[in-house]
């Protein structure tokens, strides 16, 4: 279902609709994106890696904003990430960070563990105006900035029109200097030359490596469970198979059913969906986990 199909089909299971006075289209998406995120973290559906380039001496690397967790296994069941120091591959396991502060090693020149925290500061907010207008069109608008603003902008990060109210979400982004949004709530819900922004990233995890590399230029591979991309506008589809659809939708039903109450894990929209889970993970993604377990990934 693309965003429009799936708030009807919300709308309708829940009763309501916009000449209800009490549906808010933005609280739709939200829980739509929440049930997205929890599919993919029970079946690790959606899937992605990110290269790292070490420099010496540093420890800690930031992890892409669409990390949910880990992915691969070796043989033992154990997390890993790839290394390469330019000659060699060798792959190393993920280990608790309190073991690496315990540790407290020197640098060397190759890591033999990792751990995966939350990074303890948060990215810095980005103010400026716009540049030209950014008409909306099937819920999306497009901001447009005179010099390069966004290079550390992801989809998913909230935005802000401070001038006509509106708030929203990045939902991809075409350039430094453009960003494609989803704006709610407003005067107007999308930007007009001048209109002032404010864009809070997303916090982030960071992967550390024990002990830390004294040699700059290897690569780290990070395996990984992967965010999917939000979705907040009429044609706007999560990359999954077209079945998890209808399971997504109860769930956000269940979520909006309980928003202001303790949830009931009872209710037969939950059930529907921890059904869906068991089927898919049985059904889907237990021969890839087989597939990947034959493997002894050892250095």
């Amino acid at each position: 279902m693309d965003g429009i199909t799936s708030l009807t089909s919300l709308g309708n299971l829940v009763q309501e609709d916009a000449s209800s006075g009490m549906w808010d289209v933005y609280l739709a998406y939200q829980l739509l994106n929440e049930a997205a995120i929890d599919w993919t973290t029970r079946t690790k559906c959606i899937r992605s890696t990110q290269s790292i380039t070490t420099v010496a001496s540093t420890s800690a690397y930031d992890l892409n904003p669409d990390y949910l967790g880990l992915y691969l296994r070796d043989s033992s069941k154990n997390f890993f990430i790839k290394y390469y120091d330019g000659t060699n591959t060798s792959f190393i396991n993920q280990i608790e960070y309190s073991d690496i502060v315990l540790a407290n090693s020197n640098y060397q020149t190759l890591p033999s563990s990792f751990a995966v925290i939350d990074k303890s500061t948060l990215p810095t907010r980005i103010t400026g105006t716009a540049s030209a207008n950014g008409a909306a069109s099937g819920g999306e608008c497009t901001l447009t900035v005179a010099a390069s603003a966004f290079s550390n902008v992801y989809a998913g990060d909230n935005v802000h029109n401070t001038t006509d109210g509106s708030t929203g979400v990045v939902l991809s982004k075409t350039s430094n200097l453009a960003l494609v949004t989803a704006l709610f709530n407003g005067t107007n819900s999308d930007w007009s030359s001048a209109d002032a922004f404010v864009i809070q990233p997303q916090s982030r995890k960071q992967v550390i490596l024990e002990p830390p590399s004294s040699t700059a230029a290897h690569t780290v591979t990070v395996y990984y469970v992967q965010k999917p991309a939000p979705v907040y506008s009429d044609y706007g589809m999560f990359r999954f198979d077209g079945e998890v659809s209808n399971a997504l939708v109860k769930y956000a039903a269940w979520l909006y059913k309980y928003r202001d109450k303790d949830p009931n894990y009872g209710d037969k929209w939950y059930q529907h969906y921890e059904n869906q889970i068991t089927i898919y993970n049985k059904t889907v993604n237990n021969t890839l986990k087989k597939t990947t377990w034959t493997f002894s990934l050892k250095a």
